[in-house]
């Protein structure tokens, strides 16, 4: 199983108030890297965040398919997951070609995904699967899921996920408000850093998880111990895993 960790791959864009289907960001060579590994285009599996929102689910599963056929990939099927599909879980995701796991709200997704036993039929998986923002937080063993805005300070912040990977990003890096002039958000991924590193990424940014090696492509930051340090730049790529595996060491 091969996974990808993004945080926005621009599948679409506001124009005069719409949002309509763009081209995928291929700042870092995101289309190449994923034709490496997708042989067919035959189902396009979009796992959603919030399983009742109907009408958005299917826009934003619409605006992802047309935006990766626009890209070169051309899927024939578009097949969401949310509650009016997901007791036919397990026969879905047998026959998909990529799994696509949604941006939203990351607790909510991730309470969605336990009730409907994702991890357990994902085990079985073994093609492709990005996950997008919030989706690309709960493929971690333990998610480390910061809060958006002030309200959420008091939430929790880990929790177990669906066990894929033992990457933990912060997406949308320098995209985020910080909570206003005095960058709570900021001091709140230091502070948190002490307990867990994760790296932070920035929108067109992504890491490859093979289950060899995990590969960072593009602008992104290392959190741990209370700072942060940049280790990788928009054009360039860091093997992640090699960078964690030696800080845990200094611990």
């Amino acid at each position: 199983m091969i996974k990808f960790l993004t945080s926005d791959i621009g599948a679409s864009k506001k124009v005069n108030g719409v949002r309509v289907v763009s081209r995928l960001d291929n700042t870092n060579h995101f289309i190449e890297s994923l034709q490496k590994y997708i042989t067919e285009g035959e189902n396009f599996v979009f796992v959603v965040s919030s399983p009742n929102s109907y009408l958005g689910n299917n826009s934003y599963a619409k605006l992802t398919f047309d935006s990766f056929n626009m890209s070169g990939f051309k899927f024939k099927n578009l097949q969401i997951v949310d509650l009016r599909t997901d007791s036919n879980l397990e026969n879905i995701i047998k026959n998909a070609s990529i799994v696509f796991l949604a941006g939203g709200n990351t607790i909510e997704q991730m309470d969605y995904f336990n009730k409907i036993n994702l991890s357990e039929v994902l085990k079985k998986y073994t093609k492709i699967i990005i996950g997008q923002s919030a989706g690309a937080l709960n493929l971690a063993d333990e998610v480390y899921c910061s809060p958006e805005d002030e309200s959420e300070i008091e939430e929790k912040r880990y929790f177990k996920g669906l066990g894929l990977t033992k990457i933990n990003i912060e997406p949308h890096f320098k995209n985020t408000p910080h909570f206003a002039e005095e960058n709570i958000l900021e001091k709140i991924l230091l502070e948190d850093s002490f307990k867990k590193s994760f790296i932070a990424i920035t929108d067109g940014s992504y890491i490859v998880d093979d289950g060899k090696t995990q590969t960072l492509y593009g602008e992104g930051y290392l959190f741990s111990n209370g700072s942060y340090t940049q280790i990788c730049e928009n054009g360039q790529t860091v093997d992640v895993s090699k960078i964690l595996s030696s800080n845990n060491r200094t611990k």
